[in-house]
């Protein structure tokens, strides 16, 4: 395993493992079009632009190898570096406007849930954490965590709406600062590591 900070060429790779990673996670089937096929669409153009805003306005951001191949997604910003500017939201919304207006209410409404949770003081955020399905439980996403924490002397931050993450999270450290509904009954849980 190769753990490096993410190149512009690596970006398309890193959407892709973000989306199929997060694919049937609970937060996006709350959001998300119903239809697997338009929620892939739909995320892949997204996490696009998350991929490029994180690149441009936050870091560092890593990605895990294996045999050259990029398996796994850290994308974060260092303490100071979040929010983006408010105008990188223009880059976020084509994607959604293909999904429709039910799609772009319920994002909207989970991009508030979010913010309201997310911690003033200072911290690094750990925005996305995602490991391609075919390497899930082989220890890149902790490696990942590990190399986020070996960077910063600050409190880790994240967010996660599926309920097997949370045990997950926590035995890195990570404690439970609180949580709010999500649209269609989901949950969003916030979570940081002192």
């Amino acid at each position: 395993m190769d753990i490096r900070p993410l190149d512009p060429g690596d970006h398309p790779e890193a959407a892709r493992v973000v989306t199929d990673a997060l694919l049937d996670d609970p937060g996006w089937q709350a959001v998300g079009p119903d239809n697997r096929d338009r929620r892939r669409k739909v995320l892949l153009g997204y996490h696009r632009a998350v991929v490029d805003v994180t690149h441009r306005h936050g870091g560092p951001s890593y990605g895990a190898f294996r045999d050259g191949v990029l398996a796994a997604v850290a994308l974060t910003f260092a303490p100071g570096r979040y929010p983006p500017p408010a105008l990188t939201i223009l880059r976020y919304i084509p994607s959604f406007l293909r999904a429709g207006p039910a799609t772009i209410v319920r994002g909207l409404r989970a991009s508030a849930v979010q913010d309201k949770g997310h911690p003033s003081e200072p911290h690094h955020f750990v925005w996305q954490l995602a490991v391609d399905p075919a390497h899930q439980r082989s220890g890149l996403g902790r490696a990942l965590l590990q190399r986020v924490a070996d960077t910063t002397e600050a409190p880790m931050y994240l967010d996660t709406a599926n309920p097997a993450n949370v045990p997950y999270y926590a035995s890195f450290g990570f404690e439970e600062l609180g949580r709010a509904a999500l649209p269609r009954g989901a949950t969003m849980w916030f979570m940081r590591r002192p």
